[in-house]
């Protein structure tokens, strides 16, 4: 796929790389962080030590040739994605070791909840051909730029990725209806869900009290064609 991409709008998709982090991970914080329905259901933004916390839990995927940016005309960051190749080995051992440990703090609320929705869909047992996903950790764009094909490209470049790295599959969680209704567009089948109002606390209580239409987190799966 061409780097240049055409809409309204052009940009470009480009690899990210060690001097861009502290950019990305300010693009992140604001508009990741703030507008995903976890996040903002528990204003995680607010959190002491978010920025700190955050970066640690993504800071493997800067490196590991699987991040891409999306950058307008002028050169400003306009969206991200992060990807991370999964191997059969690496799921069945995360399977393995649930960490129940976790300091209850809202961002480890937030990864414990992920981490559940991944061990339930269990990708590698429901696709027992399937050794290798290319997945999707984290893909934003963007609020001026959205609507205008900037998602689509990013995902693309994860689909290119995904069959240069002879994997099957693209794999996404998706916590947004919106990012959910954008996956069930590009082909992605919906293989496991986890509606909010079903996580429970240990008192009973919903833990992630999200707006309306974001009721729950999906996983989809798109087949790729060698």
């Amino acid at each position: 796929m061409n780097a240049a991409m055409t809409s309204e709008y052009a940009f470009k998709v480009v690899p990210i790389i060690t001097k861009d982090e502290i950019t990305v991970i300010e693009f992140l914080l604001q508009y990741f962080i703030r507008d995903e329905p976890l996040n903002s259901s528990v204003e995680l933004i607010k959190e002491k030590d978010i920025a700190k916390n955050f970066k640690n839990y993504i800071i493997g995927l800067f490196d590991n040739g699987l991040a891409f940016k999306a950058v307008s005309p002028d050169g400003d960051l306009i969206g991200v994605v992060l990807n991370n190749l999964t191997c059969r080995v690496d799921g069945e051992k995360k399977n393995e070791s649930e960490e129940d440990t976790k300091d209850h703090t809202k961002f480890n609320d937030i990864t414990a909840f992920l981490d559940k929705v991944e061990r339930e869909a269990d990708v590698f047992k429901k696709y027992p051909n399937v050794d290798r996903v290319m997945d999707i950790k984290i893909i934003s764009v963007d609020e001026s730029f959205r609507g205008q094909g900037v998602c689509k490209a990013l995902i693309d470049k994860t689909i290119e990725l995904a069959l240069e790295n002879k994997c099957p599959m693209v794999y996404v969680e998706c916590s947004s209806y919106f990012s959910a209704k954008a996956a069930e567009r590009l082909g992605f089948e919906c293989i496991y869900t986890l509606y909010f109002r079903d996580y429970l606390d240990e008192n009973g209580e919903v833990v992630f009290k999200t707006p309306p239409p974001h009721d729950s987190s999906k996983v989809f799966v798109l087949h790729l064609k060698k």
